[in-house]
């Protein structure tokens, strides 16, 4: 259930690293619904629904969804945006759409439904920098919330900062609310572990444009570890997380978990505290 307002915690006493309430502007954390049952999602919501601030409903069923609010995907979108979590379908929704000439009605049936973000990707269409400002424009005048993912999924070279940093800037001029970069970029960006020589790529386009815009497309945990220990808590992770993960990588956010490096307790108690 959606909190009136926030309480005082009990162990208020043990000190903990704070984290911003939402609407948060950084530090996003943007699941998944891959198809659970209503009382799922909400048990979800009443859980970690406030560590949650966009959730991706996949794309089956929202094709498949008829306009009737008493439909479970059309409940389930009432119930995320009754706590204040964003909910959008997923880029493959907009690419049918636009090979079917239909995007602009795709936008439009999106809000009757009750999304309130959309998810434009080019991981199986090619599209000019002008036909991307175009649709973000498309889905802005419609009042949708944009989140774009730049990149090919099955890309054949690594990133590309510079025509990278070329697109985003021109999208979040053009109303873009954040640039998703797709896993397989990141993947050839950081090899396993985040020890390929690659990674430059990533620093430098963070360099360049700044880190609230991003989100990171990062499942692997390794990839997610290294992305928090080079840029810190405030890191924008997701869209595909599974539901029984995101306590964990709230515990990550607040340098509480293994994969955080144990960073806060480590400057209180020393290196030890990481073994």
């Amino acid at each position: 259930m959606k909190r009136e307002k926030e309480e005082k915690r009990a162990l208020h006493f043990i000190e903990i690293p704070e984290r911003s309430a939402k609407p948060r502007t950084k530090g996003l954390t943007l699941a998944r619904d891959y198809g659970i049952g209503y009382y799922e999602a909400q048990d979800w919501m009443e859980s970690v629904g406030e560590f949650i601030d966009f959730i991706k409903i996949r794309h089956i069923f929202t094709l498949l969804s008829p306009m009737n609010k008493d439909h479970l995907t059309m409940r389930k979108i009432q119930l995320y945006r009754d706590n204040d979590v964003e909910v959008n379908p997923g880029g493959i929704v907009f690419e049918m759409a636009l090979l079917s000439k239909k995007v602009d009605e795709c936008f439009a049936t999106m809000v009757e439904m009750g999304f309130s973000a959309t998810e434009i990707s080019e991981n199986m269409v090619d599209m000019t920098l002008d036909e991307k400002v175009k649709y973000t424009k498309m889905a802005k005048r419609r009042g949708l919330k944009i989140l774009f993912e730049l990149g090919d999924k099955y890309p054949k070279e690594p990133l590309n900062v510079d025509l990278a940093e070329r697109d985003i800037k021109a999208l979040m001029s053009q109303g873009a609310d954040l640039i998703i970069l797709e896993r397989s970029l990141i993947e050839m960006c950081l090899g396993q572990k985040g020890e390929s020589p690659e990674n430059g790529r990533l620093k430098e386009l963070v360099q360049r444009v700044g880190l609230e815009p991003i989100v990171f497309e990062a499942e692997a945990v390794a990839h997610q570890a290294w992305l928090f220990n080079t840029f810190g808590p405030d890191v924008n992770i997701g869209p595909n997380l599974e539901p029984t993960y995101i306590a964990k990588l709230e515990a990550t956010r607040r340098t509480l978990s293994r994969e955080g490096g144990y960073t806060w307790m480590s400057d209180r108690l020393g290196d030890d505290a990481k073994r």
